[in-house]
């Protein structure tokens, strides 16, 4: 499948929708119940890339298949160097197919040169596929959180993946 990434723009805010509302409305993979609105994805597109980036990847001709983004992992100002990572792809992307691995090196690219040091990913504990996805690029498991999500009627818990992805040495004073 031919695919390219760019910078996510105003206008992708509808296809995200799409895409994370497939996840809300049949999966575990997100803790969302309800689905935003195209006007809450084009606000979310603008905040977000004012701290982190925020890319697509599109398919040949030019439709939206997949996004990846950053954000804060929590509101304290020693967590700066740290972001948490957001990754997905439309379910009909074939598996396997090298766009999510593309999206999330694009990502951490854009992410060290920003001066970022650590990606973190958050992943429903029983999501083996995603799991694995982390653990082939390089994330290693830091935290595990038991029951801690109530959707569709049963307990979930996450765990949170850790990558290095700077000189920890290389800090301002």
């Amino acid at each position: 499948m031919e695919f390219y990434i760019r910078e996510a723009e105003i206008a992708d805010a509808a296809a995200i929708c799409d895409i994370y509302g497939y996840y809300v409305e049949n999966t575990f993979v997100t803790f969302t119940e309800v689905n935003g609105s195209v006007e809450d994805y084009e606000q979310s597109i603008i905040e977000t890339k004012k701290d982190y980036p925020y890319i697509v990847a599109c398919d040949s001709e030019g439709k939206v298949i997949g996004m990846a983004y950053g954000g804060r992992v929590r509101h304290h100002d020693a967590y700066k160097y740290s972001v948490e990572t957001t990754i997905y792809t439309a379910p009909d992307v074939p598996k396997q197919s090298g766009i999510g691995k593309a999206l999330y090196g694009e990502l951490q690219k854009r992410l060290s040169d920003m001066g970022y040091k650590f990606m973190y990913g958050v992943i429903t504990d029983d999501n083996e596929p995603s799991i694995k996805f982390h653990q082939a690029l390089g994330f290693e498991e830091v935290g595990h959180f038991t029951d801690i999500g109530y959707k569709f009627g049963e307990w979930k818990g996450i765990v949170w993946y850790r990558k290095q992805i700077g000189d920890l040495n290389d800090m301002p004073h």
